[in-house]
């Protein structure tokens, strides 16, 4: 609506008026580089990309044979880029659950700790942080590695709630993630899950962003 003003409208969006300021929060939020909470893998900084998006495999939570399906999204994640790090480590659609099982044996499937731990024990080095960025993101992208991303998945993009839900940033473009998110298809404004099988889906920065 706003950037049909500035088309139509310039005069709406002179110094002072209300919609300039609106327009311009707008725009500010569009820039902005939150703080995002990530697993980053740290090895090879100098790898040559591998395209955008990434290709790999996608899997899926709920099918788990394990008690933990409702629950292990995070533990998914870092399965879909273990299966990217070392192919054939992992084998079959329930190759999360065989990675589960490692991460088990180091702590819970929501413990970043047992996390980075069960990827040390496959030979890959990941850092887990929470003032990650989107360059933070694309810089790895171009290296040529997907990476683990939590946000708050319950609740209006307005007022986000609820626990960390993970999925796998596989690419991007200027306004959107590109992920593979084991729980299927999220629904990022409203803070529900739509469900399917949720590869190469786009995710809104913006949304993103405000979760």
């Amino acid at each position: 609506m706003l950037e049909h003003l500035v088309v139509h409208e310039p005069q709406a969006l002179e110094e002072g008026c209300t919609l300039r300021r609106l327009w311009m929060a707008g725009q500010a939020a569009e820039t902005r580089s939150p703080e995002l909470t990530t697993l980053v893998p740290a090895q090879a900084t100098t790898s040559a990309s591998r395209g955008n998006p990434l290709s790999l495999p996608w899997f899926a939570q709920l099918d788990s044979a394990t008690d933990q399906g409702r629950r292990m999204c995070f533990s998914s994640s870092c399965a879909m880029l273990l299966a990217f790090l070392r192919p054939g480590v992992l084998s079959g659609p329930n190759g999360d659950d065989q990675y589960l099982a490692r991460v088990r044996q180091c702590g819970d499937t929501t413990d970043p700790v047992a996390q980075i731990k069960a990827l040390a024990s496959y030979g890959n080095t990941a850092q887990f942080s929470k003032q990650a960025s989107f360059s933070t993101i694309e810089v790895r992208i171009a290296a040529g590695f997907p990476v683990p991303c939590g946000y708050l998945q319950r609740g209006p993009v307005s007022n986000p709630s609820g626990g960390l839900h993970w999925l796998l940033v596989v690419g991007l473009t200027p306004t959107h993630l590109i992920v593979h998110d084991p729980l299927g298809e999220a629904d990022l404004v409203n803070g529900t899950t739509v469900g399917g099988t949720d590869r190469f889906c786009r995710y809104g920065r913006r949304n993103v962003a405000r979760r």
